[in-house]
This record gives structure tokens, C-alpha cells and sequence, in this order.
């Protein structure tokens, strides 16, 4: 895949896409004083909300602020936006390279996933913390906001970092409205940020200050512990992962269940050598083709290093091909609603097929129904098991596993 230049905000076509798509967020409502007025309550409410809670929060215990900078993480997407935070906390960090970072996931297990080799590093139960009591809170997902900065202690501790900031303030306050609510106009942001062109870390570079690599330079370091605990240590395996929700749920980015165990049959004739390991939560479907079947067995602490052991991972776009691509293991992936150009990673074989596809975030349920109707997604179906056996081949060196 091409490598493609990072999208330049300063652009008056950037400007005027970003008018644009502000507007858009009014434009039902310019005839309509109850659709004005629920858009004012909305952000009235969530604004007073947060306010009313960091009020209650400085009455619970807390801890006082020391010569060391304090800054705190709220990461509320899923495992791959986890995942692709780790660009922005090891530049922070290289950056703040005294400071205590404190994370927060919902994702049980994610953060420790994720960044339990960065040092000084601790993981909350909760994101409920009076901001005050930090330097900086950062919420990040696709873009990174800034919920609370101690300017006057920053400058003090940490001059450099100050223009950092400013930068990534200004350009939090251009995108406005838009950074509002991670789960309702972030989609928007999303849209916008994919309609002109640009990749998954150029709007998370735009607002945290720092240039954020697409594809990574430094794997996540992991230690065996995982591989021993399954019996993989020393085996030689590929690890797959099929994200359906059970046999009455197909999400939109997942290949159809046959044409799974027609690929896991033949892989077994051509590699007899390469253990076939299955990953998954526990509401994923199992195969009787793989040989090592860990639907369900392991947490989120243990992928890390199991990807890590593996020669590939075949897997849709997911937030398992993001870990895999932090401990610089290929995948072959499968883009169907997910763009090859928004999310694909040089290291891995991106496949896609047909004219159909690139729908995320066209509809708030894009990821569970086809946003053009299709009770399974077409894009995805349009996918041949032999496009995906040809790329495991083209990744795997023949000679090495047989």
C-alpha cells in the first residue's frame, strides 16, 4: 500500500469541509425551533452534567498534587482505539518523560493491555476524578480533547511542552461543536475527516500537538507469559479471529461463517505444519478447523503477547488487527464498511472487493446493518476465500513452515 502524505488542516478546502459539516449538524433544525432547541438542551445537559460531577468529585478522596506532573487518560472507544492511543501516550510520554500517567479504560483490561510496558503508568477502576487534581486530562479516541489543563504548572515544570498544548488547543477550538461527544459527533468528525481523504491518525495528530506514525516503529514488548500459559510457546502458528455475535447477529464487517471453514480446511492441507489458533470473545463462533480453539479462555492482557507469537493474523478490520499491528505481526485483513485507506497498515495484506464498501460511519448503526439495506453486507461477501488464501501465502514463506 502507497504511503500516503498526512492530511493538511491548514487547507482552505479543510476550512470549508469543516464549515460544511458543522453546518450539517443544523441544518434540520434552521425551520424548526423544537429541533433548535433539543440540539441546545443536548449539549446544555451534557456540559451541566459533567459539571455537576466534577462538582460531587472534589468532595471524594483524593490525591494532593506533588513536583511531579499528573496527567490522565479517558479513552472511551473500544480495543482498537485503545490500541491506537498508545501513539499518542508514548509521544506524550517521550515528551513528559517524569510525569505520572494515569489511564482509564471502559474496556476491561484494555489499558493494561496496551500500555503496561510504558513506565509510570497506572490504570484506574473509573474515569469519575476531579480534574483539577491532574495537570492534564486528555480524553482521545479518533481526536484527542482536552478536559482540563493546568497551564500555569505545565509552563513551570515542563516550558517545552507548553507550545504543544497551544498548538493542540487551537486546534481543538477550530473543531468546536465537533468534539462535543465522542459518541455522537465524533461520527460526524469521522465522516468528514474519510471524505477528504485523510487516515486514521490525522485528525489524533491534528489535536494532540504531536505527529503521530500511521504504521509503528516500536512493538509493544510482551514476555511469553501467555504463549506458556496456552501451550504455544515454541509453536509455530497463525492466529485468526472471526467477530461475529453468535449465529442472530452478523456485524457488517464480518466474512460469512461458510466461507471461514472453507479457508481454515484448506489452510490445514497446504500448511499441515502451522498450528491454526483461534481468538475471540466468548459470544464469537468457534470452528471445529482450528487446532487451538481460546474463544472465551483468554483476557485482554493475554492477546498482546499470543499475537505477538504468531507468524499472522487473519482477521475483518477489528480492534485485534490494531494490537496485532503493535507487536508488528502481519495480518491479513478484510475491509468491507472499513476503508483500506483509512485504516490499513503497510505491514499487512489489506484486501477488499467490488464497488461497495467504505460506508463507516454513513449511518450510527453502520457497524450492525448494511446502511443500504443488505441483510448481509455485500462488500464483505465479495471478498473470495482464495484472495485471502493467496494473500496468507504471499505473507507466509512456504519453505519456513513446512
Amino acid at each position: 500500500m502507497p504511503t500516503r502524505p498526512a492530511l493538511d488542516f491548514s487547507s482552505p478546502a479543510v476550512d470549508r469541509a469543516l464549515l460544511d459539516v458543522t453546518e450539517s449538524l443544523h441544518v434540520f433544525g434552521r425551520d424548526s425551533r423544537v429541533v433548535r432547541a433539543a440540539i441546545t438542551y443536548s449539549l446544555w445537559k451534557k456540559r451541566t452534567l459533567s459539571s455537576l460531577a466534577q462538582y460531587f468529585y472534589r468532595f471524594t478522596k483524593r490525591t494532593p498534587k506533588t513536583e511531579t506532573l499528573r496527567v490522565f487518560y479517558w479513552l472511551p472507544g473500544g480495543l482498537g482505539d485503545v490500541a491506537c492511543a498508545r501513539r499518542l501516550v508514548s509521544a506524550y510520554r517521550t515528551l513528559l518523560p517524569t510525569a505520572q500517567f494515569e489511564i482509564f479504560s471502559p474496556v476491561s483490561g484494555a489499558a493494561q493491555a496496551v500500555f503496561s510496558d510504558i513506565k509510570s503508568v497506572t490504570f484506574a477502576a473509573s474515569a469519575k476524578r476531579y480534574w483539577k487534581d491532574y495537570d492534564l486530562v486528555v480524553q482521545a479516541c479518533l481526536a484527542a480533547k482536552f478536559l482540563h489543563v493546568d497551564w500555569a504548572r505545565v509552563e513551570k515544570m515542563a516550558p517545552s511542552f507548553i507550545p504543544i498544548l497551544r498548538q493542540a488547543q487551537t486546534a481543538q477550538d477550530k473543531l468546536g461543536i465537533l468534539l462535543e461527544d465522542v459518541f455522537l459527533t465524533e461520527p460526524v468528525l469521522g465522516r468528514w475527516l474519510y471524505r477528504l481523504g485523510g487516515r486514521r491518525f490525522d485528525l489524533l495528530s491534528y489535536t494532540s500537538g504531536v505527529t503521530l506514525p500511521h504504521d509503528v516503529s516500536t512493538p509493544l514488548a510482551t514476555d511469553g507469559k501467555a504463549r506458556q500459559k496456552f501451550g504455544l510457546t515454541g509453536v509455530n502458528y497463525l492466529t485468526f479471529h472471526d467477530g461475529a455475535l453468535g449465529e442472530k447477529e452478523m456485524p457488517t464487517r464480518m466474512w460469512p461463517t461458510a466461507c471461514w471453514q472453507e479457508l481454515l480446511g484448506r489452510l490445514k492441507q497446504q500448511f499441515p505444519n502451522l498450528k491454526i489458533v483461534q481468538l475471540g470473545a466468548v459470544q464469537s463462533p468457534k470452528y471445529q478447523e482450528a487446532d487451538v480453539c481460546l474463544v472465551g479462555k483468554t483476557e485482554l492482557t493475554d492477546l498482546p503477547d499470543l499475537l505477538a507469537g504468531s507468524r499472522l493474523h487473519i482477521d475483518s478490520e477489528s480492534g485485534l488487527v490494531h494490537l496485532a499491528a503493535l507487536t508488528q505481526t502481519p495480518s491479513v485483513v478484510l475491509f468491507g464498511p472499513s476503508d483500506v485507506s483509512f485504516f490499513g497498515y503497510e505491514r499487512n495484506m489489506n484486501l477488499s472487493a467490488g464497488n461497495c464498501g467504505g460506508c463507516m460511519w454513513a449511518k450510527p448503526n453502520w457497524m450492525k446493518q448494511c446502511p443500504l439495506g443488505h441483510t448481509q453486507a455485500p462488500c464483505m461477501q465479495a471478498i473470495s476465500v482464495e484472495q485471502v488464501l493467496a494473500a496468507v501465502r504471499e505473507k507466509l514463506n512456504v519453505s519456513d513452515v513446512r
